[in-house]
């Protein structure tokens, strides 16, 4: 059986990969969030009606 990832170069290129996955899916499912939860204060300021 041949092993997939046979360089350490090529274990450093999926990790970063994924690393940059992970952090551009956080930002949009974080726009998401805020999205469908505009008034939540646990998430933005809410505006002030006095």
């Amino acid at each position: 059986m041949h092993p997939i990832l046979t360089t350490s170069s090529q274990a450093n290129l999926l990790y970063a990969a994924g690393l940059a996955l992970g952090l551009i899916g956080s930002y949009f499912f974080g726009r998401l969030v805020t999205f469908f939860f505009p008034r939540n204060p646990l998430i933005r300021k809410a505006k002030k009606d006095d």
